[in-house]
């Protein structure tokens, strides 16, 4: 009885081994997707205003956030009242510019027809732009931050030089994928450096005979693929 006990037992172990086999070759097909959309690369800025020379490269240090770049009345003397020769503004603007590509390479650039007071303009190389890259800044979320890093191979960055400009270029990613970056841009109507030198390349200065009146213009950033 034994054994025939025992056969029945190896019996119904096989038939439920042979069962869960049955079993295991059932299954449930469910399809899944999701779409990431083809979208253009976007930017959005940030305007701060800057007073001072700016000595730790920092331009959200002792800077106020804006909407708009207002040079105010211009001078022709620096703080130690020393005669510049030429009509000039203390005040510079950064405006810090959040580049999301969507894995697009592309550029970034800035366009000014010119500052106009009725008939009369400044001279052209006398409002400036100078491109800055920084390691040190960072993107920021609610529950953190990280720094963006260096600067990505093949990437460039515009040289300094009159913003009264069509296109000229501030940034150019890296041509494989373009990745997110952020980005400053200085505009400026400055003087001549402390040596006499100009500051960058196309500089003119405002000489102090141009006629008086507020000079109004324009600037476009554009973010493109390339």
């Amino acid at each position: 009885m034994k054994r025939l006990g025992s056969f029945f037992a190896i019996l119904a172990a096989g038939l439920l081994l042979g069962m869960s086999s049955l079993w295991a070759d059932s299954f449930a097909k469910i399809d899944v997707s999701a779409e990431v959309p083809d979208s253009s690369p976007e930017i959005s800025v940030t305007i701060l205003k800057l007073t001072g020379d700016d000595p730790d490269n920092n331009p959200w240090t002792d800077s106020d956030e804006v909407f708009s770049m207002n040079f105010g009345t211009l001078k022709h003397t620096f703080k130690d009242d020393s005669e510049a020769g030429l009509w000039f503004s203390d005040v510079s603007f950064c405006v810090v510019i959040y580049a999301q590509p969507y894995g697009k390479p592309y550029e970034i650039r800035s366009t000014c027809a010119g500052l106009v007071s009725g008939s009369h303009a400044l001279p052209a190389g006398s409002f400036g732009l100078t491109p800055v890259y920084n390691e040190n800044d960072e993107w920021k979320w609610s529950k953190g931050s990280k720094k963006q890093g260096s600067m990505p191979e093949g990437a460039e960055l515009g040289t300094p030089g009159p913003a009264i400009a069509t296109n000229k270029l501030i940034y150019s990613s890296e041509l494989e994928k373009g990745t997110a970056r952020i980005i400053q841009a200085y505009y400026s109507i400055p003087p001549k450096k402390k040596d006499g030198s100009d500051p960058y390349n196309g500089f003119q200065p405002i000489p102090l005979d141009q006629p008086p009146g507020t000079y109004r213009g324009t600037v476009i950033i554009t973010i493109s693929t390339k």
